[in-house]
């Protein structure tokens, strides 16, 4: 069943306000550069390895791994945001590509690193559901996702949704305030290893195992 006939445009919403305001979008980098920088120390990066760096925007977190000589493949639905990166990216070794990252033309296992920076968030559960289920299927070694953190005390979710959502354009913070991100995660087959707040709260860096645990046997003997 497709996924986009449960929830209706969420994409139409994404494309229109980020192929629109691309030029904007740099301006706020400055809140987000230092949470970026940790998503790649955390994510345990070797020379050599493969990086894909889905919805990847105007390219930072992509560039961050590039500018230590990674060789980096930012996707991202919104052509202009794209055409941003490309033009931050050129002399580095990145390549671009407008795709959907609930369909990723790339063959099972083709990263070591996949990250994922501020977008889940705009995309209802069942969806964000498929692009992680199709991030577990392309990556082979560790998932880094990078999306708002929530209050802890949930009788600010709403004052926090609501001023989140005016800053972020996101038609879905209201669910994301409330939503259990980790079992969201485990239900798509990713093994959550670590949790990371940055940003003085701002967000949250979530860490994955994308191989699926192997299940315990209770026996005679014990469980093996």
């Amino acid at each position: 069943m497709d996924p986009f006939n449960l929830t209706g445009d969420y994409r139409t919403h994404v494309l229109y306000h980020y192929n629109r305001y691309a030029y904007l979008y740099d301006v706020m980098e400055f809140m987000r550069r230092g949470t970026r920088r940790k998503a790649m120390l955390l994510s345990g990066w070797c020379p050599g390895e493969r990086v894909l760096d889905l919805c990847t925007g105007t390219g930072e977190l992509a560039l961050a791994f590039a500018s230590k000589g990674a060789k980096v493949v930012g996707t991202d639905i919104a052509r202009e945001m794209l055409k941003r990166a490309a033009i931050k990216g050129l002399a580095m070794q990145s390549t671009w590509v407008e795709m959907d990252a609930t369909s990723l033309a790339f063959a099972d296992g083709s990263f070591d690193i996949s990250v994922l920076s501020l977008a889940l968030h705009h995309m209802p559960i069942p969806v964000q559901m498929s692009v992680l289920r199709e991030l577990r299927r392309v990556t082979n070694r560790r998932i880094v996702i990078i999306e708002p953190d929530i209050p802890v005390d949930q009788r600010w979710a709403p004052l926090w949704s609501f001023d989140a959502s005016i800053i972020d354009e996101s038609e879905y913070m209201h669910e994301w305030v409330y939503q259990d991100f980790a079992s969201t995660c485990q239900s798509a087959g990713l093994n959550v290893e670590s949790l990371h707040g940055t940003t003085f709260g701002l967000h949250r860096i979530i860490i994955c195992d994308p191989k699926v645990a192997e299940p315990k046997v209770e026996t005679a003997w014990g469980v093996q």
